[in-house]
């Protein structure tokens, strides 16, 4: 028997499998292939949605409506608002309120934020208060019913009662500021419960309840709720919506608990977003009630930053998803493609080792009230008995504000620390007197002067500084030590004999300006428009040498880095 080898048998055997291993091998590597692609990634742009843990981009900016607020912000997003609120009385002149926001999103469903407020009201203005407040969402967007949030503020007064809420009662308090001036607006704390849900993915709506407390004065106390429902008209990034916003304030105070006012303001609100970060509210409110204002008007233009992609989660509605679904199935080829956004990568907006120079304009208020403009017979005549009426006013500054501007060159270490000198100038005014008395002549002079001076500073700072990453966002701390000149003028009247303004001796000294030593330090946010050019706002606090002294001031300017 002949043997063949095995190898040829097989060779001959499997020779015609060769092409069709071939192709069994190229189907089965083509199948694997488009197995590997079934999920290729397209690259897609759109417009960013900010949302805090999963809520609605509209309750997730903090001021939901003008008077109403709701949930938190997105983390590490900053939220800064100009506010409007102008108000018309059936009986006296209109109150104008102004007041700049500014609140960061914290991680866990924190936030805090700092106000400052400005009033005009029957031809003078000037600060009111300045706040600092807190908030914290309960849990993730709705895990728990109307997703509450705890609000807390305190509110330093740092200005007079130029507009009271609830009248004096008969007879009492036109002494106290006679020989006073106006009194100092009082601390006050407050505490909020915030609720906000969206209703069939259409309909968003708020409710603040409130409860107020002042420290000190007249012990006001003010207790209500706000609350607002908005609908977007414009779906497309809610460009344009719509609502109605109403608030009820129950106001008394340690005189009046038994007779509150009662105040209810309702009326329309609109919504508009000019470019994805900002917004503009604009709300006529009307009074309802005798004790309401005849009209409460809200303008409020606001700018969101930051935050979208640091830990935010994408909203659940079907209204907010701008871009396609997350995959879709491609029928030509049968493949599954998934959409990807494209994210670049974060600019550095702040440099290591920079130079900035700072140029900006500010507001000064000081820290007591204004020099009243008294008869000067009650000038005489209260020095004379011993006990001036001249008030507590500022003895440096002289005025209840002053306007000026300034600048500053500072130069960074690695970005967060930085070095150097700052000068401003205030055009400041102070009232005066010049007072001359001899009944033995007699003779009695009396003239009303007016100290209109500049007041001047140069100090030595040391900035620190934390530039936000993936943000043009750097909040900043600063603190400086220096000189303050120009101010400090005093008329000083001196009286011998008997306590009557018709038969004492009186005669004015007159002292010019001194200089002191000026401490300050403050606080703000620096926001790059581009790399080398940024926009700055602080608020700081002099310390000259007495709380007859001291003063505040806010700054907003330019910065140029190099």
């Amino acid at each position: 028997m002949r043997k063949t080898p095995f190898f040829c048998g097989v060779g001959r055997s499997c020779l015609p499998l060769i092409p069709c291993a071939c192709l069994i091998f190229s189907a089965v590597d083509h199948s694997a292939l488009a197995q590997a692609v079934t999920e290729e990634a397209i690259v897609v742009t759109g417009e960013e949605v900010p949302s805090a843990y999963g809520a609605p981009p509209g309750i997730s900016r903090s001021r939901f409506s003008n008077t109403t607020q709701a949930y938190v912000l997105p983390p590490w997003a900053f939220f800064f608002g100009e506010i409007f609120e102008g108000q018309g009385f059936r009986h006296g002149p209109p109150d104008y309120l102004f007041t700049q926001e500014i609140e960061m999103g914290l991680p866990y469903r924190f936030g805090v934020a700092a106000e400052s407020k400005f009033e005009r009201f029957n031809g003078g203005g000037g600060a009111e208060t300045v706040s600092l407040e807190a908030r914290w969402a309960l849990a993730d967007w709705n895990k728990i019913p109307l997703n509450p949030t705890l609000f807390a503020e305190y509110k330093f007064g740092v200005g007079t009662i130029r507009h009271e809420e609830v009248p004096p009662p008969p007879g009492g308090g036109e002494e106290e500021e006679e020989e006073g001036g106006p009194p100092k607006v009082p601390d006050a704390y407050e505490v909020r419960l915030l609720l906000a849900e969206e209703f069939f993915e259409r309909f968003e709506w708020a409710i603040n309840w409130f409860f107020e407390k002042e420290n000190t004065g007249d012990r006001g106390r003010e207790w209500g709720f706000s609350q607002a429902v908005m609908t977007p008209i414009l779906l497309p990034n809610e460009r344009l919506k719509v609502g109605l916003e109403m608030e009820y304030k129950n106001v008394t105070t340690k005189d009046t608990r038994g007779d509150p006012l009662n105040s209810f303001v309702i009326g329309p609100t609109v919504a508009w977003k000019p470019t994805a970060q900002t917004r503009l509210d604009i709300s006529p409110l009307f009074g309802a009630t005798d004790d309401s204002p005849v009209a409460d008007v809200w303008v409020v233009f606001s700018w969101l930053f930051g935050g979208e992609r640091a830990e935010a989660e994408a909203p659940v509605s079907t209204r907010y998803r701008y871009y396609s679904d997350v995959a879709y199935h491609d029928g030509k080829s049968g493949k599954e493609m998934k959409q990807v956004a494209y994210v670049p990568p974060c600019p550095q907006w702040y440099g290591d080792f920079e130079w900035n120079v700072n140029l900006w304009g500010t507001y000064a208020f000081t820290n007591t009230e204004y020099n009243p403009n008294l008869w000067l017979t009650d000038v005489v005549q209260s020095t004379s008995e011993g006990h001036p009426v001249l008030g507590t006013y500022d003895h440096y500054i002289g005025g209840d504000h002053a306007w000026g501007g300034g600048g500053d060159i500072k130069y960074f270490f690695y970005r967060y620390f930085g070095v150097g000198v700052e000068g401003f100038a205030l055009d400041a005014s102070k009232n005066g007197f010049d007072i001359f008395e001899d009944p033995t002549i007699p003779i009695f002079t009396r003239k009303r002067i007016n100290h209109d001076h500049t007041i001047g500073s140069v100090l030595g700072t040391l900035t620190l500084r934390y530039p936000i990453p993936c943000t043009r966002f750097a909040p900043y701390a600063w603190a400086g030590v220096g000189a303050i000149f120009g101010g400090g003028e005093k008329d000083v009247l001196h009286t011998q004999g008997p306590p009557d303004a018709f038969a004492v001796h009186a005669e004015t000294d007159h002292f010019g300006s001194e200089t002191k030593v000026l401490g300050q330090f403050g606080a703000g946010l620096e926001f790059r428009i581009a790399r080398h050019f940024g926009w700055t706002n602080d608020l700081s606090f002099g310390v000259i040498d007495g709380p007859k002294n001291n003063f505040g001031m806010f700054r907003s300017g330019l910065n140029f880095a190099f």
